[in-house]
């Protein structure tokens, strides 16, 4: 009998693929909520990069010619510095303190005036690489990546794709990190399988969408995808305080 944990976060892997590969962003979400469903975030957070491996992978893939890999590089040099910090750092701010700031910026990055990021800034984007990756390695969701591409030129087949590599050179420093720390991925090698073929499934459902959805469309979709990450992150933070 297949164990009902995997079979959440197989559907979990499924959604969150199909929303990612569709809008370019919102299924680390899904994920993290089908992964903290059935494990302690000691355990689903870690997890998290594998979960979302084969997803990353199948839309680069499809997305390969889209790719600004004039932003993937230094995102990724920030990321290595960043993921280091993560893993080897205490956090001194309390979560709830840390998700209020954060939702906020969020939504400042989103909403607050209409000035662009150029994609082919290395310091900004290393710069961003360092604080998502960071994040993304203690709390599991790191959100600065995606409102920060969102300011850029890119259009969203580009978007798709350049965060789709963006996040896979990510986690696979995370996957490092974690295990140099002794998190044993092979213990949930069922529910990364699950995830896994999910994820393949997903994407290629996504990406028939996204063809089909106009630009102003995709952007008005992630732009309210993000707001409703950074309004939970604000709800969860002033709850977390009071």
């Amino acid at each position: 009998m297949i164990d009902l944990s995997v079979i959440i976060v197989t559907l979990g892997g499924f959604v969150a693929a199909f929303v990612n590969a569709a809008f370019a962003t919102g299924g680390v979400y899904i994920l993290l909520a089908s992964g903290s469903a059935v494990f302690p975030m000691t355990i689903a957070v870690p997890l998290m990069p594998l979960f979302a491996f084969s997803s990353l992978v199948t839309r680069i893939l499809f997305f390969w010619k889209h790719i600004a890999w004039r932003l993937v590089v230094p995102v990724f040099i920030g990321s290595s510095v960043g993921v280091f910090l993560g893993v080897n750092t205490f956090i001194m701010l309390p979560e709830s303190l840390l998700s209020l700031i954060i939702g906020c910026l969020l939504l400042i990055l989103i909403w607050v005036g209409s000035f662009k990021l150029p994609a082919g800034s290395s310091k900004i984007f290393i710069f961003v690489g360092m604080v998502h990756s960071f994040v993304a390695t203690v709390f599991g969701v790191g959100a600065f990546l995606q409102p920060a591409i969102l300011r850029t030129e890119l259009i969203k087949m580009q978007i798709t794709g350049t965060l789709a590599a963006c996040m896979l050179s990510m986690d696979i420093f995370k996957i490092i990190g974690f295990s140099s720390f002794g998190f044993n991925y092979l213990i949930y090698l069922p529910h990364i399988i699950g995830a896994t073929i999910a994820g393949f499934v997903g994407t290629w459902l996504g990406k028939r969408v996204t063809k089909r959805v106009s630009e102003i469309t995709f952007r008005r979709v992630f732009k309210w995808l993000v707001t409703l990450i950074a309004l939970r992150l604000v709800f969860k933070g002033i709850f977390g305080l009071i």
